[in-house]
């Protein structure tokens, strides 16, 4: 699915990371996402992963989404910088995050998953088997 309008999201996302190593090499802030609401709003959230719990940036600004009242997610985007090679990659999003998406809202399983510059899928795709089961009989 060809989608022009990704990289104005992209670009948005990557504006984002700021990479913070703690002492013990940890690090916060190497992934960000934007989201954005049924509504059109944007957003924003990155990575927030401790020893004793972790939140990725999806979920970071889909919390943000919910803390301004809304719900329904229209598309979103995490991305990742390579320190090394200083390439940006877009990342889908892990198993929590798209079933976190799915929890919120039945409309969420239209959301647009960003791929990259010119690739979307929708939740539907990437959460294969969402439907409730049928009864055995």
């Amino acid at each position: 699915m060809a989608a022009p309008s990704n990289r104005p999201l992209i670009e948005r996302a990557a504006a984002l990371l700021k990479p913070h190593k703690t002492a013990d090499g940890r690090v916060f802030g190497d992934v960000a996402a934007a989201v954005v609401s049924e509504t059109g709003r944007i957003f924003d959230g990155v990575c927030v992963d401790t020893a004793s719990w972790g939140l990725c940036a999806e979920r970071s600004a889909i919390a943000a989404m919910v803390t301004a009242g809304e719900y329904r997610i229209a598309s979103v985007v995490a991305v990742w910088r390579d320190a090394t090679t200083g390439k940006l990659h877009v990342l889908p999003p892990c198993g929590h995050c798209r079933q976190f998406m799915r929890d919120l809202d039945d409309a969420n399983l239209a959301t647009t998953i960003v791929l990259g510059s010119d690739m979307v899928r929708t939740l539907a795709e990437l959460l294969p088997e969402h439907a409730w089961p049928a009864a055995i009989e």
